[in-house]
């Protein structure tokens, strides 16, 4: 494990992409505020209406489903009107004309996203397409009913967590359907992605290849999970969020499979499934992700829950976010979940930036479609 001290072999792994993208990712908050701010000046069309009876969001996969569920269990964020969340091309029957329609896609060739704004743009509906290029801003570019907002694609998709969220809040907040707490409608976001930019480049000081891991809590954690299987526990609204990033940067950066769940879900049906037979509980390890405001009855569910595992010999690890406000404490933890999941790669000698099977499912796909068209 010493070889998480050895900053020069880590940088060699293939790891130095990665590396420069999280330690840059930080500014990403207030890049994507100006990004807004200059499409909004360019496009009279972003200077959107207030009577929207709900919204929904199209994509899949990363960065979209983390930057929705972000949005949801944020309790600063105090939403007027309904908005769900559509992962496939089939639209729920309310959507209508007053619906708010967000295409969410980093690539801009996300099947499902494409196939949703086909149908929708074919009756006239008019769509917010949030990207980083490809054939949704094709289609922004031949369609006047798509309003596109670009921003960098040079990331891998699911680092381009802090654009999509960010972009997402800005076109709900112009609306005025979305009230970021603390902060009026006249007064610049800018105010508030300086807080989670100034938090997490603190932290990130704690987590860097050149910290020892003595003093690194993501190499630390790293190798605990080394050759165990992860099963991640959200104990709130936004650690549930925060378990499924971990879960998510685990399988595509680590190549290792993962698990998440949040309580007290799990005890109502999961639990039993920690009487499976000994020979294999050792294969696992439970990570608690935990906050300050974690309801009383939770907290005494995961005490009895780490008698359970200590009566199976089940490892377990409980990460303890704190921050000023629960996005920060969000972005905090897919911070530390992002390292962690480097730290893994490197002690699983694997490439932290390839998703060989992802793109070989999405080619397919892809030459399937276009079989079935011709």
């Amino acid at each position: 494990m010493k070889i998480l001290d050895n900053e020069k072999y880590i940088y060699k792994h293939n790891a130095s992409k990665l590396i420069d993208i999280l330690l840059n990712f930080p500014s990403q908050f207030k890049n994507a505020e100006q990004i807004f701010r200059e499409t909004r000046l360019k496009d009279d069309r972003l200077k959107l209406k207030s009577n929207y009876k709900n919204a929904i969001v199209l994509g899949i996969g990363n960065p979209s489903t983390v930057a929705f569920k972000l949005l949801l269990s944020a309790d600063i964020n105090q939403l007027k009107i309904p908005v769900s969340f559509c992962s496939t091309s089939e639209i729920p029957s309310w959507v209508d004309k007053n619906t708010l329609i967000i295409a969410l896609s980093h690539s801009g060739n996300t099947i499902e996203v494409l196939e949703s704004v086909d149908k929708l743009t074919s009756l006239g509906y008019q769509i917010i397409a949030i990207t980083g290029g490809g054939r949704l801003k094709e289609k922004a570019q031949e369609n006047k009913n798509i309003i596109l907002i670009e921003y960098h694609k040079d990331l891998l998709p699911r680092m381009a967590i802090g654009y999509a969220y960010v972009l997402m809040v800005e076109v709900l907040s112009e609306t005025g359907l979305l009230r970021v707490e603390g902060f009026s409608r006249n007064m610049p976001f800018g105010l508030y992605w300086n807080d989670v930019e100034n938090e997490l480049s603190n932290f990130t000081k704690e987590l860097t290849p050149e910290v020892p891991i003595n003093s690194n809590i993501a190499k630390k954690i790293a190798i605990n999970l080394f050759e165990k299987i992860p099963v991640i526990y959200g104990c709130s609204k936004i650690t549930g969020t925060v378990a499924y990033r971990f879960k998510t940067q685990f399988c595509t950066v680590a190549k290792t499979l993962a698990h998440f769940n949040v309580l007290p879900d799990v005890n109502h049906d999961e639990i039993t499934g920690w009487e499976v037979i000994p020979e294999l509980r050792k294969d696992f390890i439970v990570l608690f992700i935990t906050e300050d405001n974690i309801d009383m009855k939770i907290k005494k569910t995961i005490d009895l829950m780490h008698g359970i595992f200590l009566e199976r010999n089940i490892k377990y690890l409980e990460i303890h976010l704190e921050a000023t406000n629960s996005v920060v404490k969000a972005f905090k933890g897919f911070f530390l979940a992002d390292w962690i999941s480097l730290y893994l790669s490197i002690l699983y000698n694997v490439d932290p930036n390839e998703i060989t099977l992802i793109d070989k499912i999405k080619n397919r796909l892809t030459l399937l479609e276009k079989n079935n068209r011709s």
